[in-house]
């Protein structure tokens, strides 16, 4: 709309000026064949004019001799002063020029080229990036070796996308130029999935007039309202960012956690002398693509006079339009046409292209939009040179991105920010649930060390791999304490190895010991006798934990888990989260687990009658139903709470702590509460109390005769014609019966503890054996009188 007032008021103007007595006639002035003058249009007053035209000189001084040969003079000219765009474009046109190298920035040219295109005179803006400026039917005789604000917009989306971030906020000058690239960010952002969540204008600083405070504190309190973290300040001059960048560090909006991306406004910024803006980037059309710009660049500071050895950006872009301009004029003389015809100049400028100091240069044949355009991706690393450095290359027509050195953010700090506002964790709930872990593990030590200073009671439970049972649970638990601090990479890895190998080892250990059991009773049974030795069950375990490593080991290395700010609930804040690319991972790591409980589950059913002193189907059932319950209700909560991480954290470490607690409780307090209160004083052994719950042997009180015994499941008695042991006597006793647990020798009866039975128990035992031999040996007669018969 603006536009369509500008030229309306043109068209108005110019029409004043050819009825009035200003000098311009409707016929073009005469011009001098042999002297072809071009314009040079840029604000005389800015600081940077001085290197601007030196660059255009430069790029005349490369051509002079060329349009000698034809005969031909070039004439640089440049207006004394700068007025009034529309009155200072007349003067140009009437001098006359036959092209123009300039306007220089968005505002002037959207003015200055609706008179040169009325007049025909072609031009070649080298600053210029206005989106506006592509429509043809405003601006037909406009050219640019500038990328446009579209391009722009580009780059800094593809850094975007880059280090994932999906919401950002914008700051621009309320100018043609900030408003323009304003317009553009929201339009592309929205058609990428990226999220403006607040879009702030604010005045540029001209001369006194400076955005007031109430401006600031409304762009301020906007962006704190927002959250806001990468924010894209899209301003005309470094001034303007300087003076965001100063109230930004007063309302706590630079410094780790907060991305600054500016634009080629800003990264002119020579006087970056503030610590606090080290790690803003920055994004400028590629300057010093020539082999030779070093020399280039030395040339221009040297010749402009610019006395502190600053070199501005803008010089580059001068030298390719001017170079552009005359290679399109000696193109159009070599094809027998004359330049001062602009519809000829104009065709000769968009069919160039040649390598100048900025890059590959050629035009839009439609448009006059420069086409080849590639961004420099600046970052400021050291303030005290003021300057920003050069680390890489984006080139926003594919969205690649090609670093020399990592980028430093504001921190300073390497690594990737967050785009949401990140919060830590409770401490007061960490502290907690740090002491309740605490508490579980000093209960499991308890355990472990009644294990193991009261060894030979918990001899028929295999406490060796009780022991294992033990460190499994420890190693589960630990897992907790690496929870609670932030997250770091370490941190991250950490977690699944403690806690799988953990829950590995107690539960291989529980349910291959078990197994053991099945087996020899089962083989019982059948009057077999076999051997499973220690060393057996330890290879099975460690099989276990050498699968559980090989998973791990591939998931650390293909896909190792990595600390990100990972959105929550509350609208734009986050909280760091160990997470790996793909879920994947953590699904197998806890959904294969459902294995081992499968696995318990058929090895209680099948121990279930199995004697007591060795049967662990009751606590292994009721370990495994409350694992089930653990996991079931801990998964969909997971899944429910999944925007929660303090939640998630929470409902993992009470899984935890139930698991694994819960497991060595029921698997061991019993016996141990026994042992302490005195009321078991052999378990595993033969005495007093033959199994392993602190069952009394005075059979008599419960009801036990000989009949009872002799009437036993023959599951329960071993073959005394076993191979190996001919020397056992054979017994049908359910007590005598589970002696042997897969040791390298069976026990005989005089090796057995007898020395707590009072003669009178010892006589009871005594009859049984040798009623249970008269029985095998009345058994043994009549399978004889039957074969004979």
């Amino acid at each position: 709309m603006r536009i369509i007032f500008k030229f309306i008021f043109v068209l108005f103007l110019l029409n004043l000026l050819f009825k009035g007595n200003y000098g311009i006639d409707k016929d073009y002035p005469p011009k001098n064949e042999s002297e072809i003058v071009i314009g040079f249009v840029a604000p005389i007053g800015d600081i940077e004019f001085d290197q601007y035209i030196t660059g255009a000189k430069y790029a005349f001084s490369k051509w002079e001799e060329a349009f000698n040969k034809r005969g031909k003079s070039i004439v640089l000219h440049r207006l004394a002063e700068d007025t009034n765009d529309i009155l200072d474009s007349l003067s140009m046109v009437q001098y006359p020029v036959a092209g123009i190298i300039g306007p220089a920035y968005s505002g002037s040219s959207s003015t200055s080229c609706l008179v040169y295109g009325a007049f025909s005179v072609p031009s070649i803006s080298f600053y210029a990036t206005g989106t506006d400026l592509s429509n043809p039917s405003l601006y037909p005789y406009f050219n640019r070796v500038m990328p446009d604000d579209r391009l722009q917009v580009k780059a800094i989306l593809s850094l975007v996308e880059k280090n994932g971030w999906t919401r950002i906020s914008c700051v621009h000058t309320n100018e043609d130029y900030g408003n323009g690239g304003a317009d553009q960010l929201v339009q592309q952002s929205n058609a990428r999935g990226i999220t403006v969540n607040t879009n702030q204008a604010i005045t540029a600083i001209d001369g006194d007039d400076v955005p007031t405070k109430e401006e600031y504190d409304i762009v301020f309190d906007n962006l704190a309202a927002a959250k806001s973290r990468v924010i894209v300040l899209y301003a005309i001059f470094p001034k303007d960012c300087l003076g965001v960048w100063e109230k930004a560090k007063e309302r706590g909006f630079m410094g780790k956690g907060f991305t600054w991306i500016v634009t080629d406004g800003c990264a002119e910024l020579t006087n970056g002398y503030n610590e606090s803006i080290v790690g803003v980037l920055a994004t400028f059309p590629r300057y010093n693509a020539d082999d030779n710009f070093n020399e280039f660049e030395q040339y221009i500071i040297k010749e402009s006079g610019t006395t502190d050895g600053s070199f501005f950006k803008g010089a580059s872009f001068s030298y390719d339009a001017a170079f552009a301009m005359l290679k399109a004029m000696d193109h159009a003389l070599e094809n027998g046409k004359d330049v001062w015809e602009g519809s000829d100049l104009l065709e000769s400028i968009r069919t160039i292209t040649f390598e100048g100091i900025t890059g590959t240069i050629s035009f839009d044949p439609t448009t006059g939009d420069r086409l080849h355009g590639v961004f420099s991706l600046l970052n400021l690393i050291d303030y005290n040179k003021g300057s920003f450095d050069i680390i890489g290359f984006i080139d926003p027509n594919n969205g690649t991105i090609s670093l020399s050195q990592d980028i430093l953010y504001s921190g300073p700090s390497y690594a990737v920010p967050s785009d949401y506002q990140v919060i830590v964790y409770d401490k007061t709930l960490n502290i907690v649930l740090g002491v309740i872990t605490g508490v579980c593990i000093l209960i499991v030590l308890f355990i472990g060390a009644v294990i193991v200073l009261q060894w030979r009671k918990f001899r028929y439970s295999s406490p060796l791999f009780c022991m294992f049972i033990i460190i499994g649970a420890l190693l589960g638990l630990s897992s907790v304490f690496v929870l609670l601090p932030s997250p770091t990479v370490p941190l991250c890895s950490s977690f699944p190895w403690l806690l799988g190998l953990g829950y590995v080892i107690l539960f291989g250990s529980l349910f291959t010991k078990t197994w053991r059991t099945w087996r020899l009773f089962s083989n019982a049974r059948k009057f077999k006798v076999i051997r499973i030795t220690n060393q057996y069950i330890l290879t099975l375990v460690g099989g276990f934990i050498l699968l559980e490593s090989i998973f791990m080991i591939l998931w650390t290395t293909i896909d190792r888990p990595i600390p990100l700010a990972e959105p929550i609930y509350k609208a734009g804040e986050a909280q760091l989260q160990c997470t790996s690319d793909s879920e994947a991972w953590w699904y197998v790591f806890v959904f294969y687990k459902v294995f081992y409980i499968f696995v318990g589950v058929f090895l209680a059913f099948k121990t279930r009658d199995v004697v007591d002193s060795l049967n662990e189907s009751k606590p292994i059932t009721l370990a495994l139903y409350n694992l089930t319950f653990v996991m079931i209700v801990s998964i969909a909560l997971g899944f429910i709470l999944r925007d929660n991480p303090t939640a998630i954290i929470v409902i993992q470490i009470i899984a935890i702590l139930l698991g694994f607690t819960v497991t060595v409780a029921v698997l061991f307090l019993p016996k141990v509460w026994k042992i302490l209160s005195g009321q078991q004083h052999s378990v595993d052994s033969i005495g007093t109390s033959m199994d392993s719950m602190g069952r009394t042997t005075q059979d008599q009180s419960r009801g036990y005769t000989t009949q009872d015994y002799n009437n036993q499941s023959v599951g329960r008695s071993f073959s005394a014609s076993a191979q190996g042991f001919n020397n056992v006597q054979p017994s049908n006793h359910p007590q005598l019966g589970i002696v042997y647990t897969g040791g390298e020798q069976f026990p005989r009866l005089s090796s057995l503890s007898l020395a707590s039975k009072s003669e009178a128990e010892i006589n009871v035992n005594s009859e049984v054996i040798n009623k249970a031999k008269a029985s095998e040996n009345n058994k043994n007669n009549n399978n004889n009188d039957e074969s004979q018969a």
